[in-house]
């Protein structure tokens, strides 16, 4: 009786010791991802001429809205511990100030003022990982990746107004003279609610960063947005 007893007591004491499996899960997320864009300009062949153009752009040229919308695969393989892929698409760029046209002699059929929107759209697939921190339903979480990314169109929305007091808006889109390819880093850090054991929202402010430049040319311009990546997240199984 006694070596009974002293069997079942040693067998307690091991299931006792081991630690549960870590639980591995993939889930399926949705993110949106509104923000501040604009370019980051380079002279890449070291002329004065260049050095002008820089100064003039960033005289007349500002922020835009930007955003990117994404369907993500998210991989959690260790407790806190993820890996993430998925589709997205982006929109980012920059725009000019409105600005005034003088003309000599003046023309009235010429707008007299004008601001220009430059819009660079791209399909793109991220790889991220990203940690979590914490046990109670909100906790700390952060992301940092790269996301390779396709050019579809660089669209060109001008907005001009007349001296009669008529406007008129014209829309251009190309991709020829631009690099198809860009790739980007991606930091964020915010804060995850878990809904439930099988679902969580995310909210990170994120800053993204352009490796590439958009196009090769004397002035080099690398693409930059930052903003607040929204995220939903469930369990597929």
């Amino acid at each position: 009786m006694r070596r009974l007893l002293i069997i079942i007591s040693l067998g307690s004491l091991a299931v006792q010791g081991q630690e549960p499996k870590p639980k591995q899960t993939f889930l399926l997320g949705f993110n949106f991802f509104p923000s501040y864009s604009y370019r980051a300009l380079k002279n890449n062949d070291g002329s004065s001429s260049s050095d002008l153009v820089i100064k003039n752009r960033n005289d007349i040229e500002i922020a835009k809205f930007g955003y990117a919308a994404a369907v993500n695969i998210l991989f959690d393989f260790r407790q806190g511990i993820g890996l993430e892929t998925g589709v997205q698409y982006s929109s980012k760029g920059y725009k000019t100030i409105e600005r005034d046209f003088v003309y000599f002699p003046p023309d009235p059929s010429l707008p007299t003022k004008g601001k220009t929107t430059y819009s660079y759209n791209y399909f793109g697939i991220p790889l991220k990982a990203r940690f979590s921190f914490g046990n109670a339903k909100l906790r700390f979480t952060s992301t940092a990746g790269v996301i390779s990314s396709f050019l579809l169109s660089v669209k060109q929305t001008s907005d001009y107004q007349y001296s009669n007091g008529t406007s008129e808006k014209k829309k251009q889109s190309a991709t020829s003279g631009f690099e198809k390819i860009d790739i980007s880093t991606i930091i964020g850090v915010g804060i995850k609610y878990e809904v439930d054991h099988k679902s969580y929202f995310t909210t990170e402010p994120t800053f993204s960063y352009g490796l590439l430049k958009t196009k090769d040319a004397p002035v080099a311009e690398r693409l930059w947005n930052i903003g607040l990546n929204i995220g939903f997240y469930f369990d597929l199984r």
